[in-house]
């Protein structure tokens, strides 16, 4: 997206693009869209991820009313999430083909009757399968949304945007969902919540564009798969593996030091408010910053975070670096979609970002569960924190091959 792309080895020079920063780039290969479409798409990813933020929730009281049980809430949330993954990975092929207004709504009603089949579904299995269908189906309506992003004239701004806007009501739905929503209408209320957002997806979907926008892009507008590329990609699926890792044992931590109940519900719901306020940063002037020395440092600066989460010996010294953790967690998202498409200007690679990331993040916590000794999770953080250092070292590649 940038200048001679950070990547080894060197790859041809787009003419012209030598020095080209950011803006000016995706100015030539990109474009402004209209407010409906953008708000639109934005509308049908957040109901798509919307399950992310509420999944301990609405699979926890599944669990308190005895569908399933605690041991089987890992399985049938990785089932998901792996085809939330899948989903979003193949969804933006699906949505070029055209009629891309007509396929998001109609997946947008697929997924509030399987929602709402959660009433006629029993059976572990059952519930495997149908969770899963749903997450290929939320990974499908992603997307319409990664298609009209990526397309934009400035696209990192736009991740950024979205980012922000999709995790906030994640985290009213996770605050309202179990002190009124399941008292009010039982363990299966904020399945019909998820269904009813599904039909404000599906009523969004008028407002989309029916043809997926192009960007023009040297080469016959195909990527070449090169090495580079798969670094990247792995450096993004490594970083989100390490914030996986240890949100996934950020209670447990807690626990263990026996810290108050206040302090690990501060680091949750303070770590999201975190999350939305990096990513609105980033959205303002992360533009002005060179993206691949963001990345480095960013990561870094991840990798300190959790490093100090595993030493924490009080609940102050475990709450600065919790919401720490959610400050750089999105934050660092816009410089990724900056990378992948400096490396590649069609933007195949960048529509993959959200897939890398999902699997990443649903990886994670099996990874750093290898550092688990008992009731003993400090391991855990220091193998997070080794993700996230060869995440960064993998992205100083290309901050030293753009320094050269």
């Amino acid at each position: 997206m940038t200048d001679d792309a950070d990547r080894l080895p060197r790859m041809p020079v787009p003419p012209g693009a030598e020095g080209v920063e950011i803006g000016e780039l995706t100015a030539a290969h990109g474009a402004d869209q209209p407010l409906g479409v953008v708000s639109a798409a934005m509308t049908v990813g957040t109901v798509a991820l919307m399950i992310l933020g509420v999944q301990p929730v609405v699979l926890g009281a599944l669990a308190q009313a005895g569908r399933v049980s605690e041991a089987q809430l890992g399985n049938l949330a990785t089932a998901e999430v792996l085809a939330l993954a899948f989903g979003s990975a193949v969804g933006p092929a699906l949505m070029r083909g055209g009629g891309m207004r007509l396929k998001a709504g109609a997946l947008s009603l697929l997924l509030g009757v399987a929602n709402l089949a959660i009433y006629a579904v029993h059976g572990v299995l059952a519930l495997d399968l149908l969770r899963g269908v749903a997450g290929l189906i939320e990974g499908l309506m992603m997307g319409a949304t990664i298609i009209v992003l990526i397309q934009d004239r400035r696209p990192d701004r736009m991740n950024a945007i979205f980012l922000a806007l999709s995790t906030a009501p994640q985290a009213l739905m996770a605050y309202l969902l179990p002190v009124w929503v399941t008292p009010h209408f039982g363990p299966e209320g904020g399945f019909v919540i998820l269904a009813g957002l599904s039909a404000l997806s599906a009523a969004s979907c008028l407002f989309l564009a029916d043809q997926a926008p192009e960007v023009a892009a040297e080469g016959g507008g195909k990527v070449a798969w090169t090495v580079p590329i798969f670094a990247a990609l792995l450096a993004v699926g490594l970083q989100n593996a390490a914030i996986g890792g240890a949100w996934g044992y950020m209670q447990l931590l807690a626990d263990q030091h026996h810290f108050p109940a206040q302090a690990a519900g501060i680091a949750v719901s303070g770590g999201l408010v975190f999350q939305v306020g990096g990513a609105l940063a980033v959205a303002a002037w992360g533009h002005r910053l060179p993206y691949a020395l963001s990345l480095v440092v960013g990561s870094l600066c991840q990798a300190g975070v959790i490093a100090l989460l595993a030493v924490a010996g009080t609940p102050a010294a475990y709450l600065a670096p919790a919401l720490g953790f959610g400050l750089f967690w999105l934050a660092l998202n816009p410089f990724q979609v900056r990378l992948l498409i400096g490396l590649d200007e069609t933007r195949t690679a960048a529509t993959l970002l959200t897939a890398v990331t999902l699997v990443g993040l649903s990886l994670g916590p099996s990874l750093s569960a290898l550092g688990v000794a008992g009731a003993d999770v400090t391991g855990a953080f220091w193998i997070a924190a080794g993700l996230m250092a060869a995440a960064a070292a993998l992205y100083s590649i290309f901050a030293l091959r753009r320094a050269a």
